[in-house]
């Protein structure tokens, strides 16, 4: 194998992507570091890219195109771009600041600026016209594991305690009851700051 690399390059085509992930789904160059060095799996995934076999998210980052006969190719949204850039990095990642408010429900403004804490590297990715933020945290922040958990802390935090309305309150209680995991929701809960308990266990 090593000797057809040294001729070719790389052995890497669309159909080793296709064995490997479904439509829609993120991948990276070291994820076929296998079939060939770094470079020249890189420009294996260029060509591939310039006939739109595959696209291009952000510099290293692809995916398998997914279409809708209506809506023409569905791009990956900001979290599921961070889930698997934390995936590869073996890091944990949350939601927090304006982003935990839009996924919660609570806003409807998409930010430009896409923030999740982590205990991976800090670093900036520009995709599109939005920026996904890793912001480096205390593991301490990262010590509930429930996505949902985490979304209405974060969101809470970024409202701020003095300045939470009832219909935000009332909101998160709807999203809270449409999970059917309300009581692993208020366990995990038992480790947010004291004000957010006391907002969310007193209702």
């Amino acid at each position: 194998m090593s000797h057809l690399f040294a001729i070719f390059g790389t052995m890497l085509n669309l159909k080793n992507i296709e064995k490997k992930f479904s439509k829609g789904d993120i991948f990276f160059i070291s994820d076929f570091t296998e079939l060939g060095n770094y470079e020249s799996v890189r420009k294996a995934l260029q060509r591939l890219t310039k006939d739109d076999s595959i696209k291009r998210i952000a510099k290293g980052i692809y995916f398998l195109p997914k279409k809708n006969e209506r809506l023409g190719i569905i791009y990956p949204h900001a979290e599921q771009i961070a889930k698997a850039i934390a995936k590869r990095d073996k890091a944990r990642i949350i939601a927090a600041g304006s982003t935990a408010l839009n996924l919660l429900g609570l806003s409807t403004q998409i930010p430009l600026k896409v923030v999740f804490l982590t205990d991976g590297s800090a670093r900036n990715i520009k995709v599109g016209n939005q920026t996904i933020q890793f912001k480096k945290t205390n593991p301490k922040n990262l010590s509930i594991e429930h996505r949902l958990t985490n979304l209405i802390i974060q969101a809470l935090k970024e409202i701020g305690e003095k300045n939470v309305q009832q219909e935000q309150t009332d909101k998160i209680q709807l999203i809270i009851d449409e999970s059917g995991e309300r009581k692993l929701i208020y366990q995990n809960l038992k480790n947010a700051p004291v004000w957010i308990q006391k907002i969310i266990l007193s209702k």
